[in-house]
């Protein structure tokens, strides 16, 4: 049923509900774990191996131990389904090994939120900083920096850091995470790993997190649920304790800290610029491009290569990289015409708040670290942003 469903938050809300229905899960999906999709049409091979790809972490993560003599080793059962996932990364060159690149990295960031402390919780570990070695996508590299960090939060959030040994230096910690970041199995070398960017950014936000506790201020589980809602959190320490995951299904936008809302927004920019083609084989293309240790002169420099307002009529002719700057090796704009869904949407009240983020010369936070943009000009780019985004009925 959900390979023929399009919208892609019901897909990833049946996942999650799917993937924790630990053995009898499995039971249920064996024949599905173990074998290819067999669906006749493309689209439907490709959402079911999302969905497996999604799943895969968190029906190891629930799945039990067997406790009676005639029964199947299901915990067995979803580790090498997961191990099988991790390997074909190291092994799988093709452009195409971007696309469930990404959705396994999703997968590990959704199984890390679980406040769940099994005794195998460490494999699920050990598996997830195999995947970031022998993932090569920043954007892979930033989810499962994100759900390594989820990982390493103890059970109580109101746990104060430890003075010496294991634990005691986040820093330390995230700086490994980005040293083996697609570094493949060769040993991390101090100031190694991902340059890029936006990876290095969520990277220090990890920090903070393992440092403050507050891992909703943040990070976020999935970058189109999460610029949906607005939100709220409790801050009351007795609540959060008893709350069964970090990031709860009530955690919007709003949460997060200035510096995580602006990061948020441009990763959904270059994602809409990248992530995207009618079928896995343009996104790949696309992917591949995008692949790269820096950000795009549209991201830092020149936002209006974008094109916020261009037409259908006026994008008829327009082929991808046609409105780049000449010397741009991304090639990707523009971004997909107005009266087009964008692939990773954004909400109106989120891109309008992006304009008091930047703020004026003398108001604070402004612009990110990346962020070469003229300010006005930043301003007036999420002023269009908004107005695009605006319901149909109010335009």
């Amino acid at each position: 049923m959900m390979a023929d469903e399009s919208s892609y938050l019901p897909r990833l809300t049946a996942a999650r509900q799917i993937a924790s229905g630990g053995n009898a899960a499995i039971r249920a999906l064996r024949d599905l774990l173990d074998q290819p999709p067999q669906e006749a049409n493309t689209q439907g091979r490709e959402r079911l191996e999302e969905l497996r790809t999604w799943m895969a972490p968190s029906l190891f993560l629930f799945a039990d131990a067997a406790h009676d003599p005639g029964e199947p080793d299901w915990q067995g059962v979803a580790r090498e389904t997961l191990r099988r996932w991790v390997d074909r990364l190291a092994t799988d060159f093709r452009e195409g090994a971007r696309v469930y690149e990404i959705t396994l990295a999703q997968g590990f960031r959704t199984a890390a939120n679980c406040r769940t402390y099994p005794a195998h919780r460490s494999m699920l570990i050990e598996e997830a900083e195999k995947a970031l070695r022998h993932s090569r996508f920043w954007y892979s590299h930033l989810v499962l920096i994100q759900a390594l960090t989820l990982l390493a939060l103890p059970r109580d959030p109101g746990e104060t850091l430890r003075e010496r040994g294991h634990g005691s230096d986040p820093r330390g910690l995230v700086s490994f995470w980005t040293s083996i970041a697609g570094g493949g199995y060769r040993a991390p070398q101090p100031g190694g790993g991902t340059a890029h960017p936006l990876v290095l950014e969520v990277a220090d936000l990890c920090v903070e997190a393992l440092i403050d506790r507050h891992s909703e201020r943040h990070c976020w589980l999935d970058e189109r649920e999460i610029v949906g809602r607005i939100g709220s959190v409790s801050p009351h320490p007795g609540i959060r304790r008893i709350q069964a995951s970090w990031l709860p299904p009530w955690h919007g936008w709003a949460v997060l800290e200035p510096r995580a809302q602006r990061l948020l927004a441009d990763v959904m920019l270059l994602l809409n610029l990248a992530d995207r083609g009618r079928d896995n084989d343009q996104r790949a293309r696309r992917l591949s491009r995008a692949s790269r240790a820096e950000l795009p002169p549209c991201l830092t420099i020149d936002r209006s290569a974008m094109r916020v307002t261009l037409s259908r009529r006026q994008a008829h002719d327009v082929q991808s990289g046609a409105t780049c700057i000449d010397d741009c090796p991304f090639r990707l704009c523009p971004l997909p015409p107005k009266g087009d869904e964008l692939p990773y949407q954004m909400d109106e009240a989120f891109c309008a708040h992006q304009i008091d983020l930047v703020g004026r010369w003398f108001r604070s936070p402004g612009r990110a670290d990346w962020q070469a943009v003229n300010r006005e000009d930043l301003r007036t780019f999420w002023g269009e942003m908004s107005e695009r985004m605006a319901p149909a009925r109010r335009k």
